[in-house]
């Protein structure tokens, strides 16, 4: 809580240092010729079903229903998080929370969700999907871009709580913006496992921890406190 408390009461140096951070990073972006945006629901997806198609399929060699796997009915109702860069994406990241009946049916058993509508309205738990980065534009900043922006829209929506599934190759990503590992992993058809991972937002001591890019942007750490220790009580994997 003392850490809290220095955050939401910052000396005047500390506001600036925090500003003087913020544009540097939003100058190092535009000189890259980098744009953030979010694409929202039922608004065209653009150019984010072709970054999906080259890493999905040409890159990593999955098959079977391309219009299934690239685009479903959940873009419709979900936020698309996305980094530009010449008109093209370069990196994406989909958004929901758990409010909606299709995403509890699509995710909610992987996610366990049930558990967390027991204690937490299901609008304070979220989703991320269909993360696709373009392989010659995987470097930190782009990658820094994409989360950031997915974290300001957690914040704008009072989530508490943002889960995601990955491959054991992107442990290491995830883990450095926040995430930690809640349930043991999901076995799917084939074999194939899947980290299930969550992360906690406004938790500044983890977020500092960690060194996550995310850390200069909590703002209320408070809202953290009880969500956390929740999390960890709940999955005994947490400890």
């Amino acid at each position: 809580m003392e850490q809290g408390k220095r955050i939401l009461h910052r000396t005047p140096a500390a506001g600036r240092a925090a500003v003087a951070a913020t544009a540097s990073a939003e100058q190092a972006t535009a000189g890259l010729g980098l744009r953030v945006r979010r694409i929202l629901p039922g608004e065209p997806l653009g150019d984010v079903p072709r970054l999906r198609r080259e890493v999905y399929f040409h890159e990593q060699g999955q098959f079977g229903d391309r219009s299934k796997r690239v685009a479903d009915g959940l873009d419709g109702c979900g936020t698309t998080v996305l980094v530009e860069k010449d008109a093209y994406a370069i990196a994406t990241l989909r958004l929901h929370d758990f409010s909606s009946p299709a995403v509890q049916v699509e995710y909610g058993s992987l996610f366990q969700v049930d558990a967390f509508a027991r204690a937490w309205p299901l609008p304070k738990v979220a989703v991320g999907t269909r993360f696709a980065v373009q392989a010659d534009q995987r470097s930190k900043i782009v990658v820094d871009k994409l989360l950031e922006e997915a974290y300001r829209w957690a914040q704008e929506s009072r989530v508490h709580f943002c889960l995601l599934a990955c491959e054991p190759f992107l442990h290491g990503v995830f883990e450095h913006y926040g995430f930690r590992e809640y349930l043991p992993p999901a076995i799917l058809p084939g074999g194939v496992d899947l980290l299930r991972m969550a992360l906690v937002v406004e938790d500044e001591p983890h977020l500092s921890e960690c060194g996550s890019p995310l850390h200069r942007l909590v703002r209320e750490p408070a809202r953290a406190v009880a969500a956390k220790a929740w999390l960890a009580r709940t999955f005994q994997a947490m400890e």
